[in-house]
């Protein structure tokens, strides 16, 4: 089985909360669970669903029995909604929290993923770069209209609803759900990334992560976070990146 190193950044950005939040469970064998939220609602609350949302999503995880890696995260990802949805009944002033959701499992052979929301999964292989998961916002919808030249990039860029999200985890139904794998190589890196990191572009992060040399998955996050906060970008968003490198195989 091949083995993965995992490392884990995060910068509050121009805000005065931190609504990211992540986690990880590394089991004996190698398969690992790691997992990235970008909550909403406001300082307390958006803190509150992120958190909240990932714990439960890792406790149903862990708990389950499902053969199955994409039914597993599929029905994790339902559980966290419904625990969401819980709180919002216990306490209506949380009401309009939530967040986006991205769940990765590594098998030692491919990685599975359940997304919801615009938060970006990048594979970066051989210096190409690739965002692999759906991008649940309007400025998905809207591309597809500049790719058919019924609108400019410019157009786009400056559209007042790119940002707004057509799909986020706040304990009703949620309306688009992506799941789908990847077979990995050695030397391939994976990052799950909140969308403040979006700062950079992708052939800036494809730049960092095809560099030579990274001695870990930690010191590629802390400097992706870093270079994020050289931007300096005026109300710079809260951005959070999980680093994970596919290393040669483990002949122990």
């Amino acid at each position: 089985m091949t083995e993965l190193d995992i490392g884990f950044s995060q910068s509050q950005g121009d805000r005065s909360y931190q609504e990211d939040a992540w986690g990880k469970v590394v089991w004996p064998n190698g398969f690992t669970l790691a997992l990235l939220s970008d909550g909403m609602g406001g300082a307390v609350a958006g803190e509150t669903a992120s958190n909240e949302m990932l714990e439960a999503f890792k406790e149903s995880f862990i708990e389950s029995t499902e053969p199955s890696i994409k039914l597993r995260l599929k029905e994790s990802l339902i559980d966290a909604n419904t625990h969401l949805q819980g709180l919002i009944k216990a306490d209506s002033s949380l009401d309009g929290m939530g967040g986006t959701i991205i769940a990765t499992a590594f098998t030692g052979e491919k990685i599975v993923w359940v997304s919801v929301g615009d938060s970006p999964l990048w594979l970066v292989r051989k210096g190409e770069i690739s965002q692999i998961n759906e991008n649940h916002s309007r400025w998905a919808e809207l591309l597809k209209l500049v790719e058919s030249g019924k609108m400019t990039q410019e157009e786009l860029d400056q559209h007042p609803e790119r940002n707004q999200l057509t799909s986020a985890v706040m304990g009703y139904e949620i309306e688009q759900v992506d799941i789908g794998e990847a077979e990995v190589d050695v030397d391939d890196w994976i990052l799950l990334a909140s969308d403040g990191v979006e700062t950079l572009t992708e052939k800036e992060i494809n730049l960092l992560c095809s560099r030579p040399g990274w001695d870990s998955a930690q010191s590629l996050a802390e400097h992706l976070i870093q270079q994020v906060d050289k931007v300096e970008r005026p109300g710079q968003d809260n951005s959070s990146v999980i680093a994970l490198h596919v290393n040669g195989k483990d002949e122990s």
